[in-house]
């Protein structure tokens, strides 16, 4: 397994960012959300963000974003990863657990002392995934969202 830059600009990785947020949200993102959620995406590509297309025998198998930080009140430096996705056709092959191998394997040699693994809220098979590869659920990380609780409570009151 390697890893092989994504080029922001390449319009095949973009169409692979909105299958792969598709999945996670549910529905295909519209163009001008995606169009910033790849601005941001992309920020920092070859310095403190890392974003691959995981390539064996040739073929590109999902893709993974990475970040160091070496932000941590110790001194010592922190891997993240932060978005990670095997294409459907490629999964439950082994792929993925190579993946963050390789991913992980850059991470430490960058200098990570610890490697975390984002995975959204719900999301339990990614949850499995990555307890499977090593990982402990560490902490819980909470977003600020008043606005989504005044819906949940129109909700319930709809009932």
């Amino acid at each position: 397994m390697k890893l092989d830059y994504a080029d922001p600009a390449d319009k095949k990785f973009r169409e692979l960012v909105r299958r792969y947020r598709e999945e996670i949200d549910g529905a295909a993102p519209p163009d001008e959300w995606l169009d910033g959620y790849m601005e941001v995406l992309c920020k920092g590509q070859g310095k403190t963000r890392h974003i691959w297309y995981a390539v064996e025998g040739g073929r590109k198998v999902g893709f993974a974003l990475a970040s160091l930080q070496s932000s941590m009140a110790d001194g010592r430096s922190q891997g993240m990863i932060a978005e990670f996705f095997v294409f459907p056709e490629y999964r439950r092959e082994g792929y993925g657990r190579r993946i963050a191998q390789v991913v992980i394997e850059f991470l430490k040699s960058a200098g990570a002392q610890e490697v975390y693994a984002v995975v959204a809220a719900g999301n339990v098979r990614g949850l499995r995934f990555w307890e499977a590869c090593g990982f402990q659920l560490a902490r819980y990380s909470l977003v600020y969202r008043p606005e989504a609780r005044r819906e949940e409570e129109e909700e319930e009151g709809a009932i």
